[in-house]
């Protein structure tokens, strides 16, 4: 019984070492941004920096705002760092992310990116051929 016992326990340490090295972490900086509406849709991309090899599906994550009064959209750039351990280059290692989310709320005129150690607040722009509302009437 306490060899089982013994197992179960070790099962979970091992479970939860694997799941903790796969969790999304904020990456090392952000060095430069773009937020655009594009076929009623806002398109933001984010270019930064890991600060080592092995980081991998860097990603951006919008924030929903809880103060309604807020012109700022929250985005946070993330990536999956390398696992504990793990041979990985020691140096800056660009990465990259886009994501395309539902139009924000109106009175949202910026959009800020957060990583680990800056942020780049960016303002929200058309893009060309988009057709604006006084312009479809």
């Amino acid at each position: 019984m306490r060899v089982y016992a013994a197992f179960i326990a070790l099962l979970i340490v091992v479970t939860a070492g694997a799941d903790a090295g796969t969790a999304t972490k904020l990456v090392y900086r952000v060095d430069r941004a773009t937020a655009t509406i594009e076929h009623h849709r806002l398109i933001i991309t984010a270019r930064g920096a890991v600060s080592t090899g092995g980081w991998a599906s860097p990603v951006l994550r919008v924030r929903d705002s809880s103060v309604p009064e807020t012109k700022t959209l929250e985005v946070y750039f993330m990536a999956r760092p390398p696992q504990p351990g793990a041979a990985v280059i020691q140096a800056i290692v660009p990465v990259r992310a886009h994501v395309s989310a539902h139009l924000p709320r109106y009175g949202i005129v910026d959009v800020k990116i957060v990583s680990q150690t800056n942020s780049v607040t960016v303002p929200i722009t058309l893009m060309r051929g988009t057709p604006t509302r006084s312009a479809e009437r």
